[in-house]
């Protein structure tokens, strides 16, 4: 159960990070009326922000009034059912986000509103794809509601089932250090997929063509997606004292281990030795197994955040730099259907992730993890 402790660690990771995202969406919806106006108005942030206190109370004390009566519920029926806790806790972080991000952003603005620097600055997170923002805040409080639920439900409903023997929390066998996963595969597809239909379309249209470096940046991205982001990710975590162990969790797996090599001595020898065909085969190896593998950031450390944080992060990815990079939405009608399906894929994926890393199943079900 130690992958199960690990994420304890990051308590606030998530709500920070939530509650930062939502200051820069209310940055940038404050800040679209302010400048073409007379100035900052506080009456109705303070009026959204009162209502948004006062729901995330009723909230949270409806949640642990539903929770109790499904306890109650679950003791009576001898099995546990649907818990209401993530419901409750997606509403109150939703609610939360809209009212902190209200106040906190036009703090800033009104802050902001007498430097002509700070002017700038604020109109140029107007200029921000505002749907890439609400996807980037809406995937951060998802996030953290899921997490928050799931520690509410660790505290008030899961040590009494297990203390009646009525289930008990599984954790998924952990596959075999070189498998290629199903997951893998049809991930590759969908985002290979998700760069035709911005490529296609300008292909075929006869104007503004790809150039030969975004082709190859693209079909690189496509290839080296997953390996890209989960390194990213797990850097990003080894600066965070709270994540770290984690992060080494994965890192340190000998599958991860060896396709790191094979790219640093790939490097090596093309860079250093001269042996181009040679360090390129096992740059392009390792890069290929820390694909398959994730880096094993779906299935080490903090379960099941770390990987619902790499299937956000590569969707998003493959999402922004399909084809150039830029943070723009999809091109045509066809980048949009690409685009939909890869998010209903990622969604279905992040959410067998879930239920796979916080399955309660009877006693009699449950098999003890493998050591």
């Amino acid at each position: 159960m130690d992958a199960q402790r690990a994420y304890r660690r990051v308590s606030w990771t998530f709500g920070f990070f939530a509650l930062l995202m939502s200051t820069s969406l209310g940055i940038a919806v404050v800040a679209e009326g302010t400048l073409r106006g007379p100035g900052v108005s506080w009456v109705p942030v303070l009026v959204l922000a009162l209502v948004a206190v006062v729901g995330v109370v009723v909230l949270r004390a409806g949640r642990k009034a539903a929770s109790r009566r499904y306890v109650e519920n679950a003791l009576r029926r001898g099995r546990a059912g649907f818990s209401p806790a993530f419901p409750f806790t997606l509403v109150t972080w939703v609610l939360g986000g809209v009212g902190f991000g209200a106040l906190a952003g036009t703090a800033v603005v009104a802050a902001d509103l007498g430097d002509a620097d700070s002017r700038a600055h604020l109109q140029a997170v107007v200029d921000f794809s505002r749907p890439i923002l609400v996807l980037f805040t809406s995937l951060l409080v998802l996030a953290a509601a899921g997490y928050y639920s799931w520690r509410f439900r660790e505290r008030h409903e899961l040590l009494t089932l297990q203390a009646a023997g009525i289930a008990v929390l599984v954790e998924p066998e952990p596959p075999r250090p070189m498998k290629v996963t199903r997951m893998w595969l049809v991930g590759t597809l969908v985002d290979a997929l998700l760069f035709a239909g911005a490529i296609v379309p300008r292909l075929l249209s006869g104007d503004d063509r790809p150039t030969s470096d975004e082709l190859t940046t693209g079909g690189f991205n496509v290839v080296a997606g997953p390996a890209v982001v989960s390194f990213s990710i797990l850097l990003l975590m080894l600066a965070n004292w709270s994540t770290r162990r984690s992060a080494l969790r994965a890192l340190l797996h000998p599958a991860s281990l060896t396709a790191i090599g094979l790219v640093l001595l790939g490097y090596a020898l093309d860079s250093g030795a001269g042996l181009t065909v040679v360090g390129t085969v096992l740059g392009v190896g390792g890069t290929l197994l820390g694909s398959a593998t994730c880096l094993n950031i779906m299935t080490r450390g903090a379960q099941p955040w770390m990987g619902l944080l790499y299937l956000a992060g590569n969707y998003v990815y493959g999402y922004l730099t399909a084809p150039n990079g830029d943070y723009d939405l999809p091109q045509g009608v066809t980048g949009w259907i690409i685009a939909v399906l890869a998010a209903a894929y990622t969604s279905r994926e992040a959410v067998k992730h879930y239920r796979e890393w916080t399955s309660v199943e009877p006693p009699s079900r449950a098999e003890p993890p493998p050591f």
